[in-house]
C-alpha cells in the first residue's frame, strides 16, 4: 500500500490540481481571517465575532474556524474529483490491471490525500494567524493572549479539529466520487446537501445539528455549541466519517469499473 500512496501522491503534484487546491484553500482560509477581525464589533451579531473573544486566548483561532465550511469544500472536491477524474479518463483500468487489489487502490488513495489534506490545514492555520496577527495590529487590538500557552493549546486544538471535520468532507466526496463517477453530478450532490439541504433543515428541525454530518463537523470546529457538546459531535463525526469510507470501499471493491 505504500507504493499506492507514492503514486497517488505524485499525481497530487500535478501544477493545474496542486496549486488550484492550494491557491483556493490558502485564499479563503486567509480571506475569512482577516475579515473575522475587520468586522468584530464589541456587541457581535450571530455570524459575527466580538472583540472580546478575539482578544482572548481562543481568539486565535477564530477566523481559522470560521473558514471550516469554505475549506471543507475545497478538500471534499479535491477527494471527489481525485476519483471521478480515473473514471473520465479512463485511468482506472490500467490501475487496477497494474494493482488488482482494489481495496490496496483505495487505501493508497485514501492515504495519500489525508496526508496531502494534514500539511495543508497545517499551512493554513499558520497563514491565518499571520494574517489574523497583521489584521489585530492594524486594528490596534492586543494580541498578547494568543502567543502564551493557552493561546497555542487552543491552537492545536482548532488544528485536530479541523483535521477532523475536513477528514468527513474528503470522506464524503471519497465515497460520492465512488459512487456517481461524475465531477460535476458528485460535486452538485455534495453542494446541494451540505450548503443548502443541512441548512433549511436546521431552520425547521431543532434536532439537526445533532444528526446532520456537516452540522456535526461544523460544532467539532466551533469546540462545540451551546445546544451540541464538542466531544458527542466529535464521536458522532467519526462515524459518519468512517461508514462514509466503509461504503466507498465496499461499493469500489464490487462494482464494475467500465
Amino acid at each position: 500500500m505504500i507504493r499506492a500512496v507514492r503514486a497517488e501522491l505524485l499525481k497530487l503534484r500535478r501544477p493545474r490540481l496542486l496549486w488550484g487546491s492550494l491557491g483556493a484553500l490558502f485564499g479563503f482560509t486567509v480571506l475569512v481571517s482577516i475579515l473575522s477581525v475587520a468586522t468584530a464589533t464589541e456587541t457581535a451579531g450571530p455570524r459575527e465575532v466580538s472583540i472580546a473573544r478575539l482578544v482572548a486566548a481562543d481568539g486565535l483561532t477564530a477566523g481559522f474556524g470560521n473558514a471550516s465550511r469554505l475549506v471543507g469544500l475545497v478538500i471534499l472536491v479535491l477527494f471527489l474529483s481525485s476519483v471521478t477524474t480515473e473514471y473520465t479518463w479512463g485511468t482506472i483500468r490500467m490501475l487496477l490491471t497494474r494493482q488488482p487489489d482494489r481495496i490496496a487502490v483505495l487505501a493508497g488513495k485514501l492515504g495519500a490525500l489525508l496526508v496531502a489534506m494534514t500539511a495543508a490545514l497545517l499551512a493554513a492555520l499558520l497563514l491565518s494567524v499571520a494574517s489574523a496577527t497583521v489584521a489585530m495590529l492594524a486594528r490596534g487590538l492586543p494580541v498578547d493572549a494568543w502567543f502564551t500557552g493557552a493561546g497555542l493549546g487552543h491552537a492545536a486544538a482548532g488544528y485536530v479539529s479541523a483535521l477532523v471535520a475536513c477528514a468527513l468532507y474528503g470522506a464524503f466526496g471519497l465515497a460520492f466520487g465512488v459512487l456517481l463517477r461524475s465531477t460535476v453530478l458528485a460535486v452538485a450532490v455534495m453542494l446541494g446537501w451540505f450548503f443548502m439541504a443541512e441548512n433549511i433543515a436546521a431552520t425547521v428541525w431543532s434536532d439537526a445539528p445533532h444528526w446532520l454530518p456537516g452540522l456535526l463537523a461544523g460544532v467539532v470546529m466551533a469546540g462545540g455549541t451551546d445546544t451540541v457538546g464538542y466531544w458527542p459531535a466529535f464521536a458522532a463525526t467519526l462515524a459518519y466519517l468512517a461508514v462514509a469510507v466503509a461504503v466507498a470501499g465496499v461499493v469500489f471493491a464490487r462494482r464494475d469499473v467500465s
